[in-house]
């Protein structure tokens, strides 16, 4: 078994559906022959991604776990204890689910094509355990009985001998019965796929004024029933051109969506570059919100199962091939995407994170083989070749005859072989962002008091780079005029960017939002020129000279001399001017120079005798 595992240092590309061969790139060796693993124990670092914030769609697909639950997979938390892995990736701060379903995986005498069993009746029960975990789900609609992507879009075996006509209202129909049945389970859905990477076509058809009006027709049967759901398109290999060509496609064929999604594996589709251009294209141009449908990075190269691997081995990998590289290739997708999405980017989904062998080990391999065609566990059964070659893809039933089997994902899970969380899994949990300065703003000069009294001033709890508000003190408590400490420009959760001040009160220190104090500026309210024929000395040395700088509706004192340095000196006034301070008292100053003009400026007629 181990020699004709090594004989498979090659893997199947899972967007084309064809064999791909990678090369030989030195990574370590987690896994034994046996399956046994210490890879869930290895601790990675994660740093806040600005732009990641509560609200952001961190996702994971996990289209096949009825089917491995149905196999008797088991799976764990964090501390050893099996337990429902829907709560396991909550507690990793995964707040949304992806699920593919097909229209009928199966052949005429009831055998399952594999690919994880993605039913509705399967991805209803996995809905409603999403969301009884708080997550939102995202329906992937393929409108095909097995694997739609690039290289094969097959039509439902039902709707072989259609009309055009008559497949537009099946896709309408079809959405409308799936969008029914997931509300009646009183699913949380809070997007819906229509398509799955189309980029050449959708159900056999690759004429984009033909396959765009199937979209349109599932497109429009989200929006009426399922109304508060997002729409979304799926294409893969993103660019700035490819996606420009699509977005104009899709307005020219008046197709009604409200998400773009990509296909992006960092290994195949990468540099960031890439991705980039094709979310400001859709995000700038098209004004559409962007989301990542697919990505994933493998933590090792080594097999678990006997199955060849979807990724065997990577030249030039764009991360290291380990769980911290893992967990760095989710944060460096989610930080390109939410960065760059000119306030519409939503996040995205990390593909099949628990597509884990039945039974680990190299050994176990026709156990894991014979399990697929039991359950559909594996990448695909002997009984979807006959479905594609039906459909004209003669060289995906080759593929299929030739290499279903067991799990070819295991290596870019989030869970070991056997069913424990790798700590790259709370990358989701430990890369949001819930608020953070994003510079030090210019400390204004005036004097404050509080606008609002029934508001907080708040201490930020955490770093500058990763904070929550914590309440200091009710601003009802400070009664007087307050000088500001310093200023900051705080990016909320929200993704909108507040003005903060800091002011200090005896004991009292805390942040407070600019809007909650009001500005008391110094005020002239009156002048007058005078000619004093008498001359005038310094009476109180504590005092100044100032000049004031702003309007006259709104200036600042600011100290030109010190009146202690000029006792003998007579000054000569020449015109009195009352203001009214920020206290809301009103004080005359009068305009003096010095008989020699070197001091000149106003002072406090207090102040001079």
């Amino acid at each position: 078994m181990k020699k004709w595992r090594k004989l498979f240092a090659q893997a199947l590309m899972i967007g084309a559906g064809i064999l791909v061969s990678l090369s030989a790139a030195a990574a370590p060796v987690f896994a034994n022959a046996d399956g046994t693993t210490n890879v869930k124990n290895d601790q990675v670092t994660v740093n806040p991604v600005h732009g990641v914030t509560p609200d952001a769609i961190r996702g994971v697909d996990i289209s096949s776990l009825q089917a491995e639950l149905n196999a008797g997979v088991k799976f764990y938390g964090y501390d050893g204890k099996e337990q429902d892995i829907l709560q396991t990736l909550e507690d990793s701060g995964v707040n949304y689910v992806r699920l593919r379903i097909w229209n009928d995986p199966y052949d005429s005498e009831g055998h399952t094509y594999g690919g994880g069993d993605a039913t509705l009746a399967n991805e209803v029960k996995t809905a409603k355990d999403a969301t009884a975990h708080h997550m939102k789900v995202l329906i992937d609609l393929q409108y095909s009985d097995f694997w739609a992507d690039p290289a094969k879009q097959a039509l439902p075996k039902a709707w072989k001998n259609y009309s055009f006509a008559q497949k537009k209202t099946a896709v309408y129909n079809y959405t409308e019965k799936v969008m029914k049945t997931m509300k009646a389970a009183g699913v949380d859905i809070g997007m819906v796929q229509v398509g799955n990477e189309t980029t050449k076509g959708m159900m056999q058809e690759t004429d984009p004024a033909k396959y765009m009006q199937f979209i349109a027709q599932g497109v429009n049967a989200v929006h009426k029933y399922a109304p508060g759901a997002l729409a979304a398109v799926h294409y893969e290999s993103p660019s700035k051109d490819s996606f420009a060509k699509i977005a104009g496609e899709l307005k020219d064929n008046k197709v009604n969506y409200d998400v773009m999604g990509a296909t992006y594996y960092p290994h195949w589709n990468g540099p960031d570059s890439k991705l980039i251009g094709a979310e400001k294209v859709i995000t700038q141009t098209y004004k559409k919100k962007f989301a990542v449908m697919e990505m994933s990075y493998p933590y090792t190269t080594d097999d678990m199962d006997g199955q060849p691997n979807i990724v065997g081995s990577i030249s030039n990998p764009p991360f290291a091939i380990s769980v911290q590289g893992q967990a760095d290739a989710i944060s460096d997708v989610w930080k390109t995407v939410m960065q760059n999405g000119n306030g519409r980017a939503l996040g995205g989904f990390y593909w099949e994170p628990a597509w884990i062998p039945v039974k680990a080990g190299w050994d176990n391999y026709q156990y894991n083989r014979d399990e697929s065609v039991k359950y559909g566990t594996g990448w695909a059964t002997e009984y979807a070749a006959k479905y594609y070659g039906d459909a004209g893809y003669a060289d995906q039933q080759d593929n299929v005859e030739e290499y279903w089997g067991a799990s070819s994902y295991d290596n870019q899970a989030l869970f070991d072989p056997n069913g424990y969380p790798l700590q790259s899994l709370l990358t989701f949990k430990k890369m949001i962002t819930y608020n953070y300065v994003s510079k030090t703003a210019k400390k204004p000069v005036d004097r404050y008091k509080v606008a609002k009294k029934s508001a907080y001033a708040y201490t930020f709890n955490g770093t500058n780079d990763n904070f929550t508000f914590k309440k200091a003190f009710s601003l009802s408590t400070l009664k007087g005029y307050y000088k500001i400490d310093k200023a900051a420009d705080v990016v909320k959760s929200n993704g909108t960017t507040y003005l903060y001040y800091h002011i200090t009160s005896g004991k009292k220190s805390a942040w407070i939002w600019h809007s909650y104090l009001k500005k008391c500026p110094n005020k002239v309210t009156k002048t007058t020129k005078v000619n004093y024929k008498h001359r005038y000395v310094v009476k109180n040395k504590k005092g100044n000279v100032y000049g004031f700088q702003g309007g006259s509706q709104d200036f600042q004192f600011v100290t030109l001399h010190h009146l202690k340095n000029y006792p003998h000196t007579h000054f000569v006034v020449s015109r009195k001017t009352y203001v009214k301070k920020y206290n809301g008292v009103t004080y005359k100053y009068y305009y003096v120079h010095s008989l020699s003009g070197t001091v000149h400026g106003y002072v406090w007629h207090g102040y001079l005798k």
